[in-house]
């Protein structure tokens, strides 16, 4: 006898189905109007819009997302070969992999404490003047 499968099951099947749908949907967007966004990161975003704007309920989702990131080392298994595949290339670019990585890594560290400065000095000036 087949097992019927219950309400849970369906709602999981039903979030997978509206993430699918999303991501597919980014992808013929960015491919049919040439987008510099990839098509999953297009139906991310599409996704994220139609939670914002409530077109899509998060407990329609949110059981499917849930299993997704559950299991997300399996999910990496394939970007885990393909950087074995490139790693010669990788050792030959490391010099310049490390150097970008830490540039950006100041920068960011620059830019943040610069912002966060600005901020205190405004909440400062506005705690005085109040």
């Amino acid at each position: 006898m087949a097992r019927v499968p219950g309400k849970k099951g369906i709602k999981i099947f039903e979030g997978f189905v509206i993430i699918l749908f999303m991501q597919s949907l980014g992808t013929f967007l960015s491919n049919y109007f040439n987008l510099i966004l990839p098509g999953n990161l297009t139906g991310l975003l599409l996704l994220f819009l139609a939670l914002v704007f409530r077109i899509i309920r998060l407990d329609q989702v949110e059981g499917a997302a849930r299993l997704l990131l559950d299991n997300m080392m399996v999910l990496f298994i394939p970007l885990n070969i393909g950087l074995v595949t490139i790693m010669p290339r990788i050792r030959d670019e490391l010099l310049a992999i490390i150097i970008s990585l830490l540039a950006s890594t100041v920068i960011v560290m620059v830019v943040t404490a610069k912002v966060v400065e600005k901020m205190e000095r405004r909440r400062a000036n506005v705690k005085y003047t109040s």
